[in-house]
């Protein structure tokens, strides 16, 4: 009795184990399939980020609006004033962060496609000038004026983004990737003087230089990153910004020698950047 319990108690041990062997192989097996986040082969991970690198912009349109109040006791009266022209190109550093989460999964035997979720925020700093032309003064020769602005950027954007991890790639990921959002841009220090016929030392915008607005935000981005190790990785990008009309208003030329003017609303068209930028990833 003894001798066949013993006997038993082996074969049921045996049993047990050729059970959890068969089991194992056919969760391996199972890895090479598309899988759920669910499935022990679907791997995720929260990161932060932060990243730099350059910016540049293109020479966008920009139109600056306002009246003259010339007295009407004279022949002229009051003079709208309809300056257009063009922002030069500019470029300048870009500084950011991110926090993200991704999802990792095998598709096939031998690639792995990962999935990821992310919010940025990115800052740049660049003065903006431009040269503008007045084409509607009445009674008056032509009116040109020299614009310029500094313009501090701040960009929030929700992003989607795809890698792919192949062994044929040597450790590297690329990835693309894109979102929307907004950006605030603030301008200080503007400057409008009239260079034709020259109005030396008169800055139109003198009695308020500084104002701000909100815009719609959009990128694209492409990259590759390479893990060092389970929860670091750096990764070198390339960025393509887009940010939409803004609006400003700008004091009225206040001067004892010159023409008292309305406010200046000044309208800068849509702005296309290109950016690089190098950056470092943490899993946390």
């Amino acid at each position: 009795m003894l001798h066949f319990l013993r006997k038993s108690g082996l074969t049921a041990a045996l049993a047990f184990v050729s059970l959890g062997a068969a089991s194992s192989s056919l969760m391996a097996n199972q890895c090479f399939e598309p899988c759920t986040p669910c499935d022990p082969c679907a791997d995720s991970r929260t990161y932060v980020g932060a990243f730099g690198g350059g910016i540049f912009s293109n020479g966008s349109k920009v139109s600056q609006y306002g009246t003259a109040f010339f007295s009407e006791l004279s022949s002229i009266g009051p003079v709208p004033v309809i300056a257009e022209g063009r922002f030069k190109k500019s470029s300048t550093g870009f500084g950011g962060v991110q926090l993200g989460y991704e999802m990792t999964k095998p598709m096939f035997s031998d690639w792995i496609v990962a999935t990821a979720g992310e919010v940025e925020v990115f800052f740049f700093e660049h003065k903006r000038k431009g040269h503008l032309l007045n084409k509607t003064v009445i009674g008056l020769p032509e009116h040109d004026f020299a614009d310029s602005f500094h313009m501090n950027s701040t960009v929030i954007l929700a992003n989607g983004v795809i890698s792919l991890k192949n062994d044929w790639f040597w450790g590297l990921q690329p990835y693309v990737g894109g979102g929307i959002g907004a950006a605030r841009l603030s301008l200080h220090k503007a400057k409008s003087f009239q260079t034709e016929p020259v109005e030396a030392g008169v800055n139109h915008f003198n009695s308020r230089r500084n104002d701000s607005s909100w815009a719609f935000a959009a990128q694209a981005k492409a990259g590759v990153r390479y893990n060092f190790s389970d929860w670091i990785s750096l990764f070198a990008e390339y960025r393509y910004v887009y940010v939409d009309t803004t609006n400003y208003i700008f004091g009225a030329t206040n001067y004892k020698t010159h023409v008292p003017t309305s406010p200046w609303n000044v309208r800068s068209k849509d702005v296309h950047y290109n950016a690089f930028a190098l950056g470092v990833q943490f899993s946390l």
